[in-house]
């Protein structure tokens, strides 16, 4: 193993997290990567989350020949949360953050140590990156480039596996945020970029390996796409035309499928508490809709999909509706198509609203099982609750 000849102790130490869970294929070449760096003031940890495969062995191997590689494995609650344990274990100054299943290039630690001495004002830095199939083999290059608050808005143009971060910044963001799955490096990236410069060199440091059971190749569109769209509202109060064209489908009313995505994720709080719509989707002459959210994302719109059956491009007669949030009158629509969606404002200091929706159109639906009740005149395809940014990606696609 090749070692740098200046003393340890005038070097800065490098602390590698890596997040493993049933990786045994693929963490040695990892590991390997690391620990036969030309650079030996490095610690590597891997938080593992209770592997089943032979993960186990092989990390047992390697902390039993190498005092500088240590491991724990238990369960734990995803990968987010198994760097924010990696970042509360690590000792170094700076911090490398290298999935299971990815590499580095040789050189890349002591490139990346000698850039951070030049730069004192860098918060992090990244390099060029190389994709490579499961095997390891070189497919392309990751489309990396200089990046700012600015780039990061319109793009990722960070490869993570060639990102190393400061370990004050990195615990100044309070790591990774939790309630990401998928995006929590590029979220990480334009929070960071709020507050730091972000240096860039131009040289390869890492390899990110894409295979059949890698996230960027099964959660992109499902998990994937609605993050980041969800994490650049976060940051930027807005969303890039070019992301919405990106995603075509969500287009339009298509955007509620997205929406629907969002509210499987754990941060998303608002929620529908109770109803009285009925079970065939037929809304009532007064709908009432109860809505809870938690302080920390509160909902500020009640979005209603709605659909008049029966009806052509125009209905023979509009029909009106009036919505009242706790008591208080709100908005009062006309609907005169047969497919039509509500944006009901919500008071986003409030953490339950009641909801009120009444309708001037009072009539028996034909459905010979309901023909006993009396509607409002439409059915209510689509009730969701919107924090605030779920408002903005509704509105970017709305506009698109």
């Amino acid at each position: 193993m090749g070692v740098n000849l200046v003393s340890h102790s005038q070097q800065p130490l490098v602390s590698i997290i890596t997040p493993s869970y049933n990786q045994g294929r693929f963490i040695r070449d990892t590991i390997n990567s690391i620990l036969t760096q030309d650079y030996a003031n490095l610690e590597h940890i891997v938080v593992d989350g209770g592997s089943t495969d032979d993960t186990l062995s092989i990390l047992q191997e390697y902390a039993q020949k190498d005092p500088r590689f240590r491991y724990i494995s238990e369960p734990d609650r995803g990968q987010s949360h198994a760097l924010n344990k990696g970042l509360a274990m690590a000792r170094g100054e700076i911090i490398g953050w290298l999935n299971s299943d990815d590499m580095y290039v040789p050189g890349a630690i002591q490139a990346t140590v000698q850039a951070f001495a030049s730069n004192p004002s860098w918060g992090m830095l990244h390099g060029n990156c190389h994709v490579t199939n499961e095997y390891g083999q070189v497919s392309s290059s990751y489309p990396s480039e200089p990046a700012d608050a600015k780039k990061l808005y319109q793009s990722c143009c960070i490869c993570q596996p060639s990102a190393f971060i400061r370990a004050n910044v990195f615990r100044h963001m309070g790591g990774v945020d939790e309630s990401l799955q998928f995006c929590m490096d590029y979220d990480l990236w334009m929070r960071i970029a709020k507050f730091y410069p972000i240096g860039y060199i131009a040289q390869y440091l890492g390899s990110a390996r894409i295979h059949g059971a890698c996230k960027s190749a099964t959660q992109w569109h499902s998990i994937g796409v609605p993050e980041v769209l969800k994490s650049l509202a976060k940051n930027y109060a807005s969303i890039p035309s070019h992301w919405i064209s990106y995603v075509p489908q969500y287009k339009g009313m298509g955007v509620l499928n997205l929406l629907k995505l969002y509210k499987t994720f754990p941060a998303n709080t608002s929620r529908i508490s109770s109803m009285n719509r009925s079970i065939d989707l037929w809304a009532p002459p007064i709908l009432r809709v109860i809505v809870e959210s938690a302080p920390s994302a509160p909902a500020q719109m009640l979005l209603v999909k709605g659909r008049v059956p029966g009806s052509t491009a125009r209905l023979a007669k509009p029909i009106v509706l009036t919505a009242l949030v706790n008591g208080a009158g709100v908005k009062s629509y006309t609907i005169e198509k047969p497919t039509f969606a509500l944006e009901i404002p919500l008071d986003p200091r409030a953490t339950m609203h009641r909801v009120d929706i009444s309708s001037s159109s009072v009539t028996a639906p034909t459905t010979p099982q309901v023909q006993h009740r009396m509607v409002g005149g439409y059915m209510a395809e689509e009730i969701i609750p919107l924090s605030h940014d779920e408002v903005l990606v509704y509105k970017a696609f709305a506009r698109s």
